[in-house]
C-alpha cells in the first residue's frame, strides 16, 4: 500500500514555528495576491493502484494578514486515468475511465522570509467534486457517471522567489487525503467504484501582488 512520505508533518510544524521566532522588520509586499499554479498530480492511494499521473492547476485568491502568516481561498482541476478488468461468472467488463476532480478549498501558510525568498510551510483542506466518465466494454454500452462529493485535508510546504514586490515564482507541493468517493453499479455489477483520492501534487507558482 502507497503511504504519505514521512516527515511531511515535521516540515510543517518546524517552519510554522521558526516563522514566530524570526523577527521581520520590513512588510514591503501588497497583502493581497493571486496565484496559478500548475502541476501534476500523482495517486498514492492503493484504490487508484496503476493509474496515470495527471494534470493539476489551481487559481488561488490570498490575504497576507502577518508578515509570517497567509490565507488562500482555491478553486483548482486535477486528473488521472487509466483501466481494470472485472470478471465475474458469467460475464467480463474492461473499463477505461478518468476522474476529473474540482477542488475548493481553503489554506493557511505559515511564511519564512529570507531575502528576496520566502519559504512556507502549508495547511488546508476542502471539498472535493469528482466526476468520472467511464467507457464500459459490457453489451455494446458506454456510460457517463457523476461520482461524488467527497472532505479532503492536505499539507504541504514550498518556496517563493520574490522578482519584484508585486511579482513572485516558485514551487510547492502537498499530500492529499480525502473520504471514499462512490459510484453506482452497472447491471448489478460492482466495479470497484469506491476510491480515496490520495495523492502528491507538485505545482510551480506564479503570483501577483496587489
Amino acid at each position: 500500500m502507497k503511504r504519505s512520505p514521512i516527515g511531511i508533518k515535521s516540515i510543517f510544524m518546524v517552519v510554522l514555528v521558526l516563522s514566530f521566532f524570526i523577527p521581520i522588520n520590513v512588510f514591503a509586499e501588497p497583502p493581497f495576491y493571486i496565484e496559478f499554479k500548475p502541476g501534476i498530480y500523482s495517486p498514492q492511494s492503493s484504490d487508484l493502484d496503476d493509474s496515470d499521473t495527471g494534470f493539476s492547476g489551481e487559481l488561488a485568491f490570498g490575504y497576507r494578514f502577518h508578515p509570517n502568516i497567509a490565507a488562500e481561498v482555491g478553486f483548482g482541476y486535477f486528473n488521472t486515468g487509466g483501466e481494470i478488468t472485472v470478471v465475474g461468472p458469467t460475464y467480463v467488463v474492461r473499463e477505461k475511465f478518468d476522474i476529473d476532480v474540482v477542488p475548493i478549498t481553503l489554506t493557511l501558510k505559515a511564511i519564512l522570509p529570507y531575502k528576496r525568498w520566502e519559504f512556507f510551510g502549508l495547511a488546508g483542506g476542502g471539498v472535493y467534486i469528482a466526476y468520472g466518465p467511464y467507457d464500459y466494454d459490457y453489451r455494446d454500452c458506454d456510460y457517463d457517471y457523476h461520482y461524488d462529493t467527497v472532505l479532503g485535508g492536505y499539507l504541504g510546504g514550498g518556496a517563493h522567489y520574490n522578482i519584484t514586490p508585486n511579482l513572485f515564482v516558485g514551487v510547492e507541493g502537498k499530500y492529499l487525503w480525502t473520504g471514499k468517493v462512490e459510484m453506482d453499479e452497472v447491471f448489478g455489477i460492482p466495479l470497484e467504484g469506491k476510491f480515496k483520492m490520495d495523492g502528491i501534487i507538485a505545482t510551480a507558482v506564479i503570483g501577483i501582488r496587489f
